[in-house]
């Protein structure tokens, strides 16, 4: 994965609701004041700084975070949409501009005066450079640990599903993708490809062409077509068979397992060695679609 991918790889926007984040802000805060006090850092003033004043830069910790992580997203959401790595390093870098800016407010006017308004600038974002290193490390990790955590969780709860679906009757699954009724799909160059959609085992996407890729008696067929993915998308219209990424369109019923990390989950296919990606914004979707085929056979 290079660079580019990584940046744009999900990530989580810190806590879930508002109240933790808040939880959370003002855990990181106190922690600001509890390294200050500690490690008693005054590379950015002529004496030590008192209680008090630990405090106020305390409180600017805590402040700038409530802007940038509770109002901020509710004022710009379409901003804060698809969380990525790329996106967690831009906010944490306004959170320390913005600290650094108010750090350098509070020396120029109350703590340093009699010092030059550059020697405070720079003396300021030291202190904020430095103080903030630990907790933003802290930061990254937890909250990928806390993604990872999640993503199991899902997955295991999909996985579970998944069992359930083995022992019900396999016939449902042919009436969810409606077997007796062939599907056609129609290429930009007039050729059409004919099949039934319980053989479907997943299209992939690459430009305007699309691979689409089916077991029958004979074994895993694949076929490419010149059409995009949501045209095709869009001549198939099937609940169970989803676009679960921006290259993918998957047969719910042949998924055989689901593996989660840190980017997200994984489809197995039944029968093969293929693992299909699940874009973050399409996990919640794919979990749904199990359990609706789950409570659909049961049914039956």
């Amino acid at each position: 994965m290079n660079w580019s991918e990584r940046l744009k790889a999900p990530f989580p926007f810190y806590m879930d609701d508002d109240r933790k984040n808040i939880i959370f802000i003002l855990v990181v805060s106190l922690f600001v004041v509890g390294f200050m006090h500690v490690f008693r850092p005054s590379f950015s003033h002529h004496t030590l700084l008192t209680v008090g004043q630990k405090f106020l830069f305390g409180g600017v910790t805590f402040f700038v975070l409530l802007l940038d992580i509770i109002f901020l997203p509710k004022f710009f959401p379409k901003a804060f949409d698809n969380f990525t790595i790329g996106k967690y390093i831009l906010v944490t870098a306004l959170h320390l501009i913005l600290i650094g800016i108010a750090s350098t407010i509070i020396d120029e006017v109350y703590i340093c005066p009699q010092r030059t308004l550059w020697e405070n600038i720079k003396g300021a974002n030291l202190q904020v450079a430095l103080t903030g290193f630990m907790p933003v490390t802290i930061i990254f990790f937890f909250l990928k640990n806390k993604m990872l955590q999640q993503n199991l969780r899902s997955a295991l709860a999909a996985n579970q599903e998944l069992q359930k679906i083995k022992h019900l009757k396999k016939e449902v699954v042919s009436k969810s993708l409606s077997a007796n009724t062939p599907v056609v799909l129609h290429s930009d160059t007039s050729e059409t490809l004919s099949l039934h959609l319980p053989d479907l085992l997943f299209i992939e996407a690459d430009d305007n062409y699309s691979t689409v890729v089916w077991k029958n008696g004979q074994g895993i067929q694949k076929k490419l077509l010149r059409v995009n993915l949501k045209n095709i998308e869009s001549q198939i219209n099937n609940a169970y068979a989803i676009r679960c990424h921006r290259s993918y369109i998957v047969n719910v019923n042949v998924i055989s397992n689901i593996t989660g990390n840190t980017n997200g989950y994984k489809l197995q296919i039944l029968d093969t060695d293929h693992f299909i990606p699940v874009s973050r914004q399409k996990g919640k979707e794919v979990i749904e679609k199990i359990q609706q085929l789950r409570n659909m056979m049961e049914l039956a």
